[in-house]
């Protein structure tokens, strides 16, 4: 499988492309880990096959195949393989399609294990990502009006709230984190430290820390230390450049650090990896500190849509 590996990775505020629709967005993707983010849109998803880590608000759910998982706007969560291939189906609802004709929805339950109770959901799900991937005329209307549905059926299930304060709340954190994560992305490379974050924000340095280990799940050490190994990571595959260097590039003082942060993450020293790059299938680790994906192409959405549909309600 060819896997796409963004090595410019950060914790980012997500802007989502709505080309099929004005209000919705549908990936049939496979992921191996995805770092933290978040958007404005509602994103629902199910998983097809396999099975992976969703982690929201430092709770990990462990979803298997034909479960669903919700994603509230503003939410920040990231995903990691527990070492197994998956397929999910994601759509990005834009609150412009519901805002309408009914209130800014807050789920509480982020994950729905499968249950056959939910038969006309999981229905409702395919037949929404198959109207979205038809090419047919008007199809465009069909994939909104079941995601308005699956929107209503979720609501039955998920115990969704009304709260727009919340929400305000939730966009005001995730704009704050996008300062944030942006400053330490573009600066990475220098000495920087948690009270520079602090002063940009006119905040305490302690409540940057508790704000940054709250919404990524990671202390700003090791969230730094991850951006830092990110583009170590991509210098080493990309370039020609001597380890010393890297370590300039990326912010590492020490190659002897480098080293046993590549060691400990890789699974072998920087030398052997460099050597036998090609030969080597990247390992997939326990925390999503890079993002490696594919996306299934428009081509074969509805080939595969067609199998999982009749696999999964067949069953």
């Amino acid at each position: 499988m060819d896997l796409e590996i963004n090595k410019n990775t950060k914790t980012e505020y997500e802007i989502i492309r709505h080309t099929k629709t004005n209000s919705l967005a549908m990936l049939l993707i496979e992921i191996l880990s995805r770092s933290v983010h978040c958007h404005s849109d509602l994103e629902i998803g199910m998983l097809l096959d396999g099975n992976i880590d969703l982690v929201i608000d430092n709770e990990v759910f462990s979803l298997k195949k034909n479960d669903i998982y919700i994603v509230n706007r503003y939410q920040p969560h990231s995903f990691y393989s527990n070492k197994s291939h998956n397929k999910i189906v994601i759509f990005l609802i834009n609150h412009a399609l519901y805002k309408n004709i009914g209130p800014d929805i807050i789920y509480k339950k982020n994950h729905i294990a499968f249950n056959k109770e939910y038969n006309n959901l999981y229905r409702t799900i395919f037949e929404c990502a198959m109207c979205y991937a038809s090419d047919l005329p008007f199809t465009e209307m069909g994939a909104g009006a079941k995601a308005l549905d699956i929107i209503y059926q979720l609501s039955k299930i998920a115990n969704p709230i009304i709260d727009e304060h919340s929400t305000k709340q939730s966009r005001s954190k995730a704009k704050h984190l996008q300062r944030i994560t942006d400053y330490i992305f573009e600066h990475h490379s220098e000495n920087i430290s948690l009270s520079d974050i602090a002063d940009l924000e006119s905040l305490s340095t302690y409540y940057i820390s508790h704000f940054i280990k709250k919404m990524t799940g990671m202390n700003f050490t090791t969230y730094l230390n991850n951006i830092r190994f990110d583009h170590a990571f991509s210098l080493l595959t990309k370039t020609n450049l001597r380890i010393s260097d890297i370590c300039c590039e990326s912010g590492f003082s020490d190659s002897r650090y480098l080293n046993r942060l590549f060691k400990e993450k890789m699974g072998m020293d920087i030398q052997f990896y460099r050597k036998n790059m090609d030969k080597i299938e990247l390992p997939l680790t326990d925390q999503p500190y890079m993002t490696v994906q594919n996306h299934i192409s428009q081509s074969k959405f509805m080939s595969v849509l067609e199998r999982y549909y009749k696999e999964s309600l067949e069953e």
